[in-house]
């Protein structure tokens, strides 16, 4: 909750500390697609994996503000509420349970970058910092025929990174492009099937996207693409447990940006 609160604080300071410049640009986003998650750990059995996939939807909300001609200032949120889909698990390749698992992730971004233009041709750099939650709420679980109980997972991650994005525009139309590579150096996952435990978790996330954008007016455009992201978390802290993480999410966005 402390970390919510903070980041709260953080963003309406930057929007609303910057907007009376009229170098302001603010977005809305959503979008709809799936993700796919992937988890390989030893503490309820020696070779255990699982994997699942589920339907989600995206909603957020971006904000941009230019210091000068090439210097910018950027902040960007995303909200992802996953559609409960049953999750297997096997071990030494053979099912032995099953279970409902909800997704759920809020990933805040903060950027500072050079951005500039060549013709038609416009590209940005930037680094990138911020904090990632996620959670994995797992029921109905059938462990070896019976009924276990339910499950809580919950990821808190620290993230530092950089990124570039990349552009060609065509009289109101543009092609738009990007790429962000991140590293977690400092993070934490709690499970409440383990409440002795909180596990020290690193990993790395990839992130891209490409899709068309379309001037409609002189301060408002619209966007329509694609985006992927890869993250990879891994925890060795606690002796003789350990457990690897693979996290995929493929989305069609809709972004809908103005101009102040």
């Amino acid at each position: 909750m402390k970390k919510m609160l903070l980041i709260w604080v953080v963003m309406a300071a930057f929007l609303t500390g910057t907007s009376y410049a009229g170098n302001l640009h603010l977005g809305l986003h959503s979008g709809y697609g799936v993700v796919k998650f992937k988890e390989r750990e030893n503490y309820l059995g020696a070779n255990m994996d699982s994997d699942s996939k589920q339907n989600m939807a995206l909603f957020g909300v971006s904000g941009e503000y230019s210091l000068s001609r090439n210097f910018f200032l950027g902040a960007v949120t995303d909200w992802i509420f996953g559609m409960e889909e049953e999750e297997k698990w096997r071990q030494n390749s053979v099912q032995i349970q099953t279970d409902d698992m909800r997704f759920s992730g809020q990933f805040y971004d903060f950027r500072v970058g050079y951005k500039d233009n060549i013709d038609n041709f416009y590209y940005r750099t930037y680094l990138t910092g911020g904090w990632d939650g996620m959670r994995f709420k797992r029921r109905n679980v059938i462990f070896n025929g019976n009924p276990a109980p339910e499950s809580i997972e919950e990821v808190s991650l620290w993230r530092t990174g950089v990124g570039i994005g990349l552009g060609y525009k065509m009289d109101k139309w543009a092609i738009d492009g990007r790429a962000a590579y991140s590293y977690y150096p400092d993070g934490e996952t709690e499970d409440s099937g383990l409440p002795q435990y909180t596990f020290d978790t690193k990993g790395t996330c990839l992130d891209i996207g490409l899709g068309m954008m379309r001037e409609i007016t002189q301060n408002t455009k619209i966007y329509f693409g694609g985006s992927y992201t890869l993250q990879r978390l891994k925890s060795d802290n606690v002796p003789n447990i350990s457990w690897r993480t693979e996290l995929e999410i493929i989305a069609g966005v809709v972004s809908l940006m103005y101009a102040f």
